[in-house]
């Protein structure tokens, strides 16, 4: 298989060409063409006796294309590395024309005079070029002169100019929101965010400015359209970045429009693997009811939709639900094969997600308390007979704590209890600590990968970097900078993961053969390993491929949230007190210390009564401790522990039947009879 992937290889490899005019003039751009180029980006040298030039390129549906003005006459070769083979085309540029001759005259000859070049002016309407305008609203930076060219800029949006044949000869789509224009020996555009770019370095980055800003490439294109000037651009209609096409109304996308979006998402950094926000939402959710919208279409054109996003934006808000909606239909239409394949996708999908929440595990923490104050409760009642008849020596129950204190504790409630129910109630209190505890930090860690930065499907941008180097400088944390280091600073990228814990994306970031054995060993299953090693793939293996891009280990939601979620833990050794107050559970701070006391209490307290010997006589008044445990469901084995498994059962059916499931009825039911049963045999057992 391999001989002849590599003959299909080579024979693409022939099949490219690069297409230049076989003349030009000086001053006036040349339209360069390849075709039948694989999937990547490419760079165009460009050379002649006086000048050597380059400009970074990407391939679209294997065709490239740019425009390229030469400065003066001569002959230009224009070259294109593709594996170690070179494409090469020429063309011969010739001087500008002159200028009409005029009659003689008296007067001593002049120098012929060159072409004006008319400067252009921004008017509230449009952009004004002598005779010629071009219709534009809203507010643009500019313009900015070039040589021969002018540029206006607005929001993620550069037009350039010609100026001498008044046209738009190219649209530019920077990664953000343009905040001016500067021209040295090229253009170059300051972003909102401060970097600072040329016109070739904005190939291979992700978008960062702000998402509603992409109304603004769909208004020009409308003003156009509605003034009925589209003819005024003729800037080429490819390569374009996948924001482009984000700004585009659903319906006028066709199915090659979507790859070449879902490709230029993979190429610029993006991942299937990686969460999205709702910020982008305002552009895909048209995107997403196509889905739906295009099944009455036919399953062709459905699946054209459900692909797209299956394949590419797995992880934005809403996908899931929709897709799981694909699976049904799917089936519904005779195709239970493509539905098993939507499942198996899916269900990988979900492996990539954090299994527990901030929710989770606040419902968790109010179960535990809930569970410890009844058994608290339950007990109290159980021995208060007992309790009375202790403490009345001491002054009684309530004013022995004035009279006599340490009396008063040696009496407390949980020395009149077993073994079995003090360590039950400690357990019950260390694992209510434990989930609140772990609902902060997961809260904590919510919070922070929410940031806009860290929720547009990649980790790649300069924003996220700026993030991540924000965090916590810990172990754990050094693997997600060293991945989203790994193509601009590989350098900074190996030193970081050799000092990252050996997850198994970090262990395939440094790529040693032990390295990959080891990560094989700690995740078999893993479809970036298995890939690595050649063993085999999965769902995304032929996406990765056809879009050019090399298959990784990418730290997925579930990694990111626990890495951070640890470095917060790890900071409650350095400083307990600054990262307790600060977990964002707590309304305000006078809860974080309220509820630190309060823990300190309760576990000085646990452990001192774990210790108290048990006093005499506490096993009377068995008719008393019968009817307590009457009212509580499962408290005849609370002391072996799995009594309290009854008591779980019969309060989730209640709540089931309170949010309307029947079936928490039948539940509850079955948990009280065997309580039911259990006391009846107690009971029994004690009669005998």
């Amino acid at each position: 298989m391999r001989w002849m992937a590599g003959i299909l290889l080579f024979g693409m490899t022939l099949a490219q060409g690069l297409t230049v005019p076989p003349e030009g003039r000086v001053g006036e751009p040349l339209e360069i063409r390849g075709a039948d180029f694989p999937p990547g980006r490419y760079s165009l040298r460009i050379e002649s006796d006086a000048i050597t030039n380059e400009i970074d390129l990407e391939t679209f549906n294997g065709s490239i294309a740019t425009a390229w003005t030469p400065p003066k006459e001569g002959v230009y070769r224009f070259r294109i590395q593709v594996g170690e083979r070179v494409v090469e085309a020429e063309t011969r540029v010739l001087a500008a024309p002159p200028a009409p001759a005029t009659e003689p005259s008296p007067s001593p000859p002049t120098p012929p005079a060159r072409p004006e070049t008319v400067t252009p002016t921004l008017q509230p309407d449009g952009l004004v070029v002598g005779n010629w305008k071009l219709p534009l609203k809203g507010e643009w930076i500019g313009p900015r002169l070039l040589g021969t060219r002018a540029f206006i800029a607005r929001g993620p949006l550069v037009l350039e100019i010609d100026l001498q044949n008044p046209r738009v000869v190219a649209q530019h789509y920077p990664p953000g929101d343009v905040r001016a224009l500067e021209a040295d020996a090229e253009l170059t555009v300051l972003l909102e965010d401060g970097r600072r770019l040329g016109l070739g370095a904005f190939a291979g980055k992700p978008f960062e400015g702000r998402w509603e800003n992409l109304s603004v490439i769909r208004e020009y294109t409308l003003t156009l359209n509605t003034a009925g000037a589209t003819a005024l651009d003729q800037s080429p209609t490819s390569p374009k970045p996948y924001w482009y096409y984000f700004s585009r109304e659903a319906a006028s996308l066709s199915a090659a429009d979507l790859e070449t979006t879902g490709r230029d998402l993979l190429q610029r950094g993006h991942r299937p693997e990686l969460a999205w926000g709702e910020g982008v939402m305002r552009w895909l959710r048209p995107w997403l009811a196509q889905i739906r919208a295009a099944r009455g279409q036919g399953l062709e054109q459905s699946l054209v939709w459900s692909e797209f996003f299956l394949k590419y934006l797995p992880q934005v808000p809403g996908t899931k639900a929709m897709l799981w909606e694909q699976v049904g239909w799917l089936e519904a239409q005779g195709r239970p094969d493509l539905g098993q394949r939507y499942r198996e996708a899916l269900r990988q999908v979900a492996s990539w997600q954090n299994p527990l929440s901030s929710a989770n595990l606040a419902a968790a923490t109010w179960g535990l308390l809930g569970l410890y104050g009844l058994m608290l409760l339950y007990l109290t009642l159980m021995y208060l007979p007992a309790q009375l008849r202790g403490v009345r020596p001491s002054g009684g129950w309530l004013a022995g704590w004035l009279r006599h204190p340490l009396l008063r504790l040696r009496h407390s409630v949980l020395a009149y209890t077993t073994v079995g129910e003090r360590t039950l109630l400690l357990l019950l209190f260390l694992l209510a600590v434990l989930a609140m505890l772990g609902w902060g930090f997961m809260s904590r860690s919510e919070n922070l990968i929410a940031q806009d930065s860290l929720t547009r499907g990649t980790l790649r941008s300069s924003a996220a970097q700026e993030t991540l180097r924000g965090f916590a400088n810990t172990a754990s944390l050094r693997g997600l900078l060293a991945y989203a280091q790994a193509k601009e600073n590989p350098d900074e990228a190996q030193r970081l993961y050799e000092a990252a814990p050996p997850w198994v994306y970090v262990l395939l970031g440094r790529g040693t053969p032990e390295a990959l054995a080891q990560a094989y060993r700690r995740a078999p299953s893993s479809a970036a390993v298995r890939e690595v090693l050649g063993i085999g793939g999965d769902l995304w293996t032929p996406v990765y491929r056809d879009a050019g891009v090399a298959r990784e280990a990418v730290p997925t939601p579930r990694i990111i949230t626990a890495t951070v979620a640890l470095s917060g833990l790890q900071g409650l050794t350095s400083d307990f007190l600054a990262v307790w107050r600060d977990l964002p559970i707590w309304p305000s701070p006078l809860w974080a210390w309220g509820t630190a006391i309060a823990v300190l209490l309760l576990t000085l307290y646990h452990l001192l009564c774990f210790f108290l010997p048990r006093p005499k006589g506490v096993d009377g008044n068995l008719a008393w401790r019968r009817g307590v445990q009457l009212f509580f469901p499962g408290s005849p084995t609370y002391s072996q522990g799995w009594g309290l498994m009854v008591l779980l059962l019969f309060a989730g059916g209640l709540w089931l039947w309170r949010v309307g499931n029947g079936w928490g009825i039948v539940l509850a039911g079955m948990a009280l009879g065997f309580h039911l049963l259990l006391w009846f045999l107690l009971v029994y057992r004690g009669s005998r």
